[in-house]
């Protein structure tokens, strides 16, 4: 069973997510302090390999010469000797305990190491049987155990001791003593290696053990290439026994050859290991039991960026920070303890992988496949009974499906609709009556250039049959697609006027140039016949992003889409359903970089750009730039009476042409230009002043820009607070965006704000703590007065896969059950603000598998958390 995950709200009083924290063991440090002064031991007077006595010791150590397969050579050439010893004590339960530290030696062997330094300690002599351990980290470590004879003598400890690099302490108690076991623990993870047949018990942690792997046939633990010394915490969530990972404090010098895992002591039933992380837990790895002391798991130490939290539990229990509210439903208030905003969520069990921007495309603002976007994953619809569903593909059998929601939320049903042959899905779209149609475009490319591929547009019932098939003109007479293009398209359905309209970015059959160029096109198809009614060509060239939605006008269609050079800037567009009528309007326009030599590809030589040429470059006077530094927002379009608002993601000034280089050079920012709906008016509503610019083409002749209206809602400053993946919707007569901030390459957090139809702050930037990314050209709708967004989750991290449906409510929200107030939460702050995330942090924790039932979500957790569950 998977999970099909969606954040509504039906006016039920949900509870807040469940929150947690990890709470460190503290358990009393053992200090060591020195009662004699150092004495030190040549260690090369005694040989194992003899049965001399040891007339050479200091209280109750002595150290031998031992034999590692060579003899026992006691000579400086082929041992190390003269063992600085240090004799102490520790405090263990109030009592003091002798103890000796062992400093590393003080003379090398002149030639190699031949022989083994043995460190011995005298027994008394009562046939019992003694262990050894050693202070490490302030903590007493089981090492060894020892066996005393009839009579007192020294007794070896099995500890070689030629190779230390620092002081080791060591003491030795009956082995019925009772110690605490360590709480927090440096393991090295070159003592434990995949290449052993044992793993030493000092190596471990409770439960864990940090284990070097086999690089190329060999365990590398030589510190030039494997990393080491990982600090381990032991802790607690709730009742459970939990256990913290921090980074490798010391890194290979030179490459990684061997590669450090977690091992766990085996289980005696399956169990699953789980991390906790920005306030979710998320599968790691499966475990079965075995006949090993410990068991490797895919968790992958030496790379780890930042502090490993994780839970080992019973596989027959499923862990989650969601309330349940059926057996298939879980739902939780994510942040927003407030009636003024909130973020809330559903999730309910489906099977299938939807899309998952950070598995299946996850490219930042900074990008090269960032400035050319990707398809739509998710398409809303409506069913004829009032139900909501949502088309959507499944990425782990290539099947197109829809899933319809139940009236109360507390059930799905899911129905495939057509599987996917080396085919995309295009693009889908509903007409609100329970009518689905999608477009299906071949996958492949034509062998030859003047080649094209074939594409499909079917129409099915809400039930899932279908009821028309048709294929596309797409020779080049018609639509003239040679491939589809990553930009994606955009379908719309006019149920009113029986039309349904087509955006589609597709690259074209070979041009009389030899070359196939990439253009957007718009076509128009009877609902009724899947007949093309209309072809209305090319919308821009290039084009990388588009949007489209039925217009107010009625007949109407309103679209834009991103324009590289054809125009270049973003292209606004109007046309008829029924007849073959359209407008165009550029709306904003964005600087160009220029050619860095003389010559073109074209083999012309031009002039240099001397207007932003300097010291440092030059440029000249031609441009072959397909990047756009600006995205899209989805959908982007607002008609307002007889005005219509465009918005947009976009670098600042927008027409200063020095500022080039990259596809992102200074941060992107929200931005937006009113204009009259009709196209004819040439005014603009909007506040902004002109700008003039302008670019030479790639055949060197100038071409002019003018941006007028253009204005910018937020104001980073920084390279790694970029604005993307923009998104709009009308709320109460209010305009609310919301966005993600990006570095070039990284998802940072996701943002929202609401501005009225003249672009005043209604309310100011507000930081989202809890983190989600949304597909990237996907369009918002509005469900009973809440902005809805689709996504899904990763099965590999929560077992059951999710399509996910966030909620955004902005005024009149329900208050969470168990809370009271009106008290705001969030982080707000003006435009361009650094966006902190903050807000109060409560939790109650309970026993595994029972959750808190209580407590706003914590700020993201930054470690991960590994804990180690009773098993069954």
């Amino acid at each position: 069973m998977r999970a099909l995950l969606f954040c509504v709200d039906l006016g039920l009083a949900l509870e807040l997510i469940k929150s947690y924290s990890f709470t460190p063991e503290i358990s009393d440090e053992v200090v060591f302090t020195a009662t004699r002064e150092a004495v030190v031991l040549s260690g090369r007077s005694t040989t194992e390999c003899s049965n001399g006595g040891f007339s050479e010791n200091v209280s109750n150590v002595a150290i031998a010469i031992t034999d590692k397969g060579q003899g026992c050579y006691a000579t400086s050439q082929y041992s190390v000797g003269d063992f600085p010893v240090v004799v102490g004590q520790v405090n263990v339960d109030g009592q003091a305990v002798a103890a000796y530290e062992i400093r590393p030696a003080g003379s090398d062997a002149a030639q190699f190491v031949a022989s083994g330094s043995g460190l011995y300690l005298r027994l008394p002599g009562d046939s019992a049987e003694y262990s050894v351990y050693n202070l490490r980290g302030g903590a007493l470590v089981w090492v060894a155990t020892m066996q005393a004879l009839g009579t007192a003598q020294f007794v070896s400890t099995s500890i070689s001791i030629e190779a230390l690099s620092a002081p080791e302490i060591y003491t030795v108690l009956p082995s019925t003593t009772s110690i605490p076991s360590p709480t927090r623990l440096l393991l090295s993870g070159h003592k434990a290696t995949e290449c052993d047949s044992l793993f030493p018990e000092s190596e471990s942690l409770g439960d864990v053990m940090v284990v070097t792997m086999s690089g190329s046939g060999q365990c590398w633990t030589d510190l030039r290439y494997s990393n080491s010394n990982f600090l381990v915490q032991k802790g607690r969530i709730g009742e459970m026994v939990t256990y913290q990972i921090s980074p490798p404090t010391t890194i290979a010098t030179q490459f990684v050859a061997s590669r450090s895992h977690l091992y766990i002591r085996k289980p005696t039933a399956d169990v699953k290991l789980w991390t906790f992380r920005a306030g979710q837990f998320e599968l790691l790895d499966t475990l079965q039991p075995s006949a090993s002391t410990f068991e490797k798991t895919a968790v992958r130490l030496d790379n780890i960026q930042e502090e490993l939290l994780v839970i080992i539990h019973p596989a027959t229990e499923h862990l989650t920070v969601w309330p349940r509210l059926a057996p298939t439903v879980e739902a939780a208030v994510l942040e927003g303890v407030s009636q003024q905003w909130s973020l809330s969520c559903y999730r309910f069990q489906v099977d299938g992988q939807p899309f998952v921007p950070e598995l299946h495309w996850n490219h930042g603002p900074g990008s090269h496949s960032g400035n050319y976007g990707t398809y739509k994953r998710f398409f809303p619809v409506m069913h004829s009974d009032g139900r909501e569903g949502v088309i959507w593909q499944d990425f782990s059998n290539e099947l197109v499906k829809v899933t319809w929601l139940s009236s109360d939320l507390l059930s799905t049903e899911t129905t495939q609709l057509v599987a996917l042959n080396s085919q995309l899905l295009v693009g889908a779209v509903g007409d609100d009556h329970g009518e689905l149609l999608v477009l299906l475009g071949s996958s492949e490319t034509p062998s030859s250039k003047s080649g094209t591929v074939e594409a499909v547009v079917i129409k099915f019932s809400s039930t899932g049959t279908e009821v028309l098939r048709k294929s596309l003109p797409t020779d080049k007479a018609n639509m003239n697609v040679y491939s589809f293009f990553k930009s994606g398209a955009t379908l719309a359905w006019d149920r009113g006027a029986g039309t349904i309209a087509m955006a589609i970015a597709r690259t074209m059959t070979t041009a009389s140039d030899g070359l196939n160029h990439q253009g957007g096109i718009a076509i128009v198809l009877n609902a009724s016949t899947l007949e093309m009614i209309t072809n209305y060509g090319q919308t821009s060239g290039h084009s990388f992003g588009n949007s489209l939605k039925v217009s107010k006008k009625e007949g109407w269609y309103l679209g834009m889409d991103l324009g590289d050079n054809y125009p270049r800037g973003v292209n606004v567009w109007e046309l008829r359903g029924d007849y073959r009528l359209w407008k165009k309007k550029l709306v904003y326009t964005f600087k160009t970089k220029h050619g860095r030599t003389p010559e073109s590809p074209a083999g012309t030589s031009y002039p240099i750009y001397e207007e932003i040429s300097g010291s440092d470059q030059t440029f000249y006077q031609w441009s072959n730039d397909n990047y756009v530094y600006t995205e899209l927002a989805h959908p982007g379009l607002h008609e307002v009476n007889d005005a219509l608002l465009v918005f947009f993601a976009t670098e600042s000034p927008p027409l200063d042409n020095s500022l080039v280089g990259t596809v992102m050079n200074v941060p992107r920012n929200v931005a937006w230009v009113k204009i009259y709906r009709d196209f004819s008016n040439s005014s603009v509503l909007s506040p902004g002043q002109e700008e003039r610019g302008g670019f030479y083409t790639f055949g060197g002749r100038w071409s002019e820009q003018i941006n007028r209206g253009i204005s910018f809602l937020t104001a980073y400053q920084d390279l790694s607070q970029s604005v993307s993946r923009l998104k709009t919707a009308v709320l109460n007569d209010n305009i609310v965006l919301l966005w993600e901030i990006w570095s070039g390459s990284s998802y940072n957090r996701t943002e929202f704000m609401v501005i009225d139809m003249d672009g005043q702050v209604i309310r100011p930037v507000t930081t989202l703590a809890f983190n989600f990314q949304l597909p990237f050209a996907d369009d918002v709708i509005v469900k009973d007065g809440k902005i809805v967004a689709y996504v899904g989750t990763d099965a590999a991290k929560t077992e059951n896969p999710s399509l996910a449906r966030y909620e955004v409510c902005v005024a009149g929200c329900e208050m969470p059950s168990g809370t009271s107030g009106n008290t705001d939460s969030g982080s707000s702050g003006s435009s361009g603000s650094s966006g902190s995330t903050g807000s109060g942090d409560t939790s109650s924790t309970t026993a595994m598998p029972e959750l808190p039932s209580s407590g706003a979500v914590t700020a993201m957790l930054a470690a991960q958390i590994f804990i180690w569950a009773a098993f069954v």
